[in-house]
Order: C-alpha cells, then sequence, then structure tokens
C-alpha cells in the first residue's frame, strides 16, 4: 500500500539470505499480494520482471527505455558461500526510500551497515523481520532498546508479553510478538500462526531454556546473553567511553598499537590505532569529580597493503607505520603490535622502524597480573589465552571511565564477541571467525584497541580497580619476602601447634 500511493518516486529494496530463499519467503508473498491487487484494481501500477527480481513502476515503451529505479527490488544478502558488498545497497536516491530485512537475525552485518548511506534520503524507512536469535547480529541491533531504556542491559527483551519499545534508531520502534499471545493459540483461527500444541510440544523437545524454544516459540532473545559480552554498548555510554576527552594539560604520553593482516582475499584488515594517555578535568556534570587519568583513542588508520607490489607486505607495513610514528612524534617505544606468529613482520619492524618496538603474542598465555583488586587470581589461572585478558582489560578500563574516543564501529566490534568457559575452567573470548560471521567482517579494530590499552597500562596507566604492573611486581615481592621470613620462623621452632 505505502509503494501503491507514491509509485512514481518509491524505491523498496527487499533483501532476505539467497536468491532461493528470497523467492522461497517474502519475496513470493510481494508478487503474490501485487497480482491479488492487480487483479481487483487493474489500474495500479507495477510490472513483475521475474528473472531480474523487480516490480517496475514505468510501462516498457518503445525506443524511450525504461526508468527502474521506482519500484521494488529484490537483493539476496549472499551468493553461494560469499556475502555481498555494501555497494550492492548504496547509491540508491529516490524520494521514498524503503529497505526491508526478512530472516534478519540470518543476514549479515551489511545490511545494518547499509543504513548509513540509504538514511540519507529525505524520506527512508527501514523494517526489519525475524525470529530473535543474538543481541548482536542485525536484528539485535535494530531492535536495541534506546540508550536512555539501558539498552539491551536493561532486561528489556526477558520481559514475557507482546510488547514494543523505543530502539537506538532515530523514531525506531520493536515490536516483540510473543508466541503464547498467538490469536491462534487454540488453533481455531484457521490461518498459520502459532498454536498451544506446538508450543507445548517445542517445550518438551527443546526444553524450555533453549535458544530453540526462545527464538520459534517465546519470540525473544535467549536469555543471559548481557551476561556473555565482553562489553556492551550501555557500559560505553554510560561511562563516556565513545566521548571526547576535556584534557588538563598538553603533559600527554601519545602511544600507537598494530593489529597486522597480510591483505589475504577476504581477510583480515590491517588496523594502525594512536592514542594519548593524560590527565582529564572533572566532569561538571558529575558533582564530587576529581581529576583522572584517562586513555583517548585519537586516530584509526586502516594500512594500505597492494598485493600487486613486489615489495613484501610485511615491509608495506613497516614502512608505513614508521611514517605514520614520525609524522605524529610517536616514539618507538611506545608502539605495540600484534607478533602472533609473525616472524617476518618483526623483522622488517627493527629494520624499518625501531628494535625498541614491542611485541605482543595475543595467542600467547596470560600474565601473572592479578584479574583485578576483587579477583586475586593470577590472569594465566584466569583466561585461557592473552588476547581474553587484552580484551577484559578494556572492558575494566571502559568500567573505570578511563577511555575516550571509541567509535561506532570500534563499540560494535566489542558487542559482538562473546565469551565462554574451556575445558579447563578458563575465560576464552570466542575465535575471530566466529565473529567474522556475525558482523561480516573481522573485529580487527578492537584487537588494535585492546593492545592499546594495553601500552597504555605499560606506560603508567593506573585503571581503578586493576593495579599497575609494575606496581604489582612490587607487592609480589614484598609478599614473598614475608613468605620467606614466616618460613625461615617455622624453621627456627619458634611456633608450636596447639
Amino acid at each position: 500500500a505505502d509503494y501503491f500511493c507514491w509509485p512514481e518516486c518509491t524505491t523498496v529494496l527487499c533483501c532476505s539470505t539467497t536468491r532461493e530463499r528470497l523467492e522461497d519467503r517474502i519475496w513470493s508473498e510481494v508478487k503474490k499480494f501485487h497480482k491479488l491487487a492487480k487483479q481487483r484494481f487493474p489500474w495500479l501500477p507495477g510490472t513483475v520482471i521475474e528473472g531480474r527480481l523487480r516490480i517496475v513502476t514505468d510501462e516498457k515503451q518503445e525506443d524511450l527505455g525504461r526508468d527502474v529505479r521506482n519500484g521494488w527490488i529484490g537483493i539476496p544478502v549472499k551468493r553461494g558461500e560469499s556475502t555481498v558488498g555494501i555497494g550492492d545497497f548504496a547509491g540508491f536516491k529516490n524520494k521514498r526510500v524503503r529497505l526491508i530485512g526478512d530472516e534478519l537475525s540470518l543476514l549479515e552485518q551489511v545490511f545494518i551497515d547499509a543504513l548509513s548511506n540509504l538514511s540519507k534520503n529525505k524520506n527512508f524507512k527501514v523494517i526489519g523481520l525475524g525470529n530473535p536469535k543474538d543481541i548482536s547480529d542485525p536484528l539485535g541491533q535494530l531492535a536495541e532498546p534506546a540508550p536512555e531504556l539501558g539498552g539491551w542491559a536493561s532486561g528489556i527483551d526477558l520481559t514475557p508479553g507482546t510488547k514494543t519499545w523505543r530502539t537506538k534508531w532515530p523514531n525506531g520502534i520493536a515490536i516483540q510478538f510473543y508466541g503464547p499471545d498467538s490469536p491462534n493459540y487454540d488453533g481455531k483461527l484457521g490461518v498459520p500462526l502459532i498454536t498451544a500444541e506446538q508450543i507445548a510440544r517445542d517445550e518438551r523437545i527443546y526444553g524450555r531454556d533453549s535458544i530453540w524454544f526462545s527464538m520459534m516459540n517465546l519470540g525473544q532473545f535467549p536469555r543471559g546473553q548481557m551476561a556473555k559480552q565482553v562489553l556492551t554498548r550501555e557500559l560505553c555510554v554510560q561511562n563516556n567511553a565513545t566521548a571526547q576527552p576535556r584534557w588538563a594539560d598538553n603533559n600527554r604520553v601519545k602511544l600507537a598499537a598494530l593489529d597486522p593482516a597480510f591483505a589475504s582475499p577476504g581477510g583480515s584488515r590491517c588496523i594502525l590505532v594512536f592514542g594519548e594517555l593524560g590527565t582529564e578535568i572533572p566532569d561538571p556534570n558529575q558533582p564530587g569529580s576529581t581529576h583522572k587519568q584517562v586513555l583517548a583513542v585519537t586516530e584509526i588508520i586502516n594500512v594500505p597493503l597492494s598485493l600487486a607490489s613486489p615489495e613484501p607486505v610485511e615491509h608495506q607495513i613497516a614502512k608505513f607505520v614508521n611514517e605514520q610514528l614520525r609524522m605524529r612524534a610517536v616514539p618507538p617505544h611506545n608502539f605495540f603490535y600484534d607478533s602472533s606468529m609473525r616472524t617476518a613482520l618483526t623483522v622488517a619492524l627493527h629494520k624499518f622502524c625501531s628494535e625498541e618496538v614491542v611485541p605482543v603474542d595475543l595467542n600467547g598465555p596470560p600474565s601473572q597480573d592479578y584479574v583485578s583488586d576483587t579477583i586475586r587470581i593470577p590472569c594465566k589461572d584466569y583466561y585461557f589465552k592473552f588476547v581474553s585478558e587484552l580484551w577484559y582489560n578494556v572492558r575494566l578500563v571502559v568500567e573505570s571511565g578511563q577511555l575516550r574516543g571509541l567509535t561506532e564501529e570500534a563499540v560494535t566490534e566489542f558487542c559482538a564477541r562473546e565469551w565462554t568457559y574451556t575445558g579447563t575452567n578458563k575465560i576464552e573470548v570466542e575465535p575471530k571467525e566466529n565473529v567474522r560471521r556475525k558482523l561480516g567482517r573481522s573485529p580487527d579494530l578492537a584487537d588494535a584497541i585492546s593492545i592499546l590499552v594495553y601500552a597504555a597500562r605499560q606506560r603508567g596507566l593506573n585503571i581503578s580497580g586493576l593495579r599497575n604492573p609494575y606496581e604489582s611486581k612490587r607487592l609480589d615481592h614484598e609478599l614473598k619476602k614475608f613468605q620467606a621470613w614466616e618460613d625461615e620462623y617455622w624453621n627456627l621452632g619458634a611456633i608450636a601447634a596447639v
């Protein structure tokens, strides 16, 4: 009906997973209702072009061509095992543009990425439909409650019943269709809507607490997901991690960090981030606040690499990094990089930058430091790999209100990565490959920022609730002295057990 009212200036982009599933699902429904409407009202506009997945407003005229912009366009987000890029969505211009995502929880991040471009059209609306699966997938991102409601951390998704809430998007509304509220609950309505019998059957088979039951019967996001996120958008917003710093002076330490990649097709990005460590003035909106030490992400660069160049990729990275460090007056000993199984990169950085650059093995073992002042357990006994320790340090610095300058893209990457327990009962962040499937890209930006936070700690950042590594070593040294004295005292027989 929306299209029929303004057929001469409306573009509707209709998406689902593959072309076959698009045809099986929403596109067939669109064509069915279009056909029924034209049977009742033959004068309605729109001609179906089957081979091109289009419904075109303009009638075909000999020698005059046809403007295909007005009408409906079916877009499969997946082609075989590949995902379409933002270019398949970007560039559509019209007075009225509509974007529809069917089975949105199964689509890729490119759907959400397209909103920035398409929303530039004056009259733009987006509709997403799907069974709730994961708060970090496109459906979860589109339905995320507004920040003033507390986002997903508010638990709004756990409340039973059909309900609506305002989302974080301008004028956005989410509608939660709760299965037991189905108007066909008794099975007598004569339409294909969920019934009590079907809900009871799935509960017996899958269990009421299963993800499948939450998705397909309750219509709610699975319980406990917020607790399994390393970081949440609400934490970032509430603690001003996305704000800019209010520096007290110019006495700041310049830092840089690199998450390298080697330009393999469909692979990761090579991300170079810069930051500054300094003192921030008290927040005027928080009475009683004082000066605090903060780390600000100041610049993010996607390192340009060329596979066509005769120069090795490692040399390209090292030369580019050296140039950028010099331009920003960052000393080599304040540059940290992921050295995991990349000996050639280390050699190149030593050659073109300096031997003072600092390698960080993300895949290596965790450190000997305590997890935090409240969790007095060595990181090596708490985390499975060093990368998990680094990501949780980012959470700690956000919670302490000491991180600034996070971009929306960085927040999305941090929020997408979940954690789990290994067989040895240690915490491990999920593999990059899992996050890549969620976002359509690797969390390279978040990895680089986690290295930057580590660099800041090594250069003097004291995170509230987490001792500086040098302070921890000093205290451990004092503890060992006391333990040695105690052992000596026992050996002298000065203490008798009664």
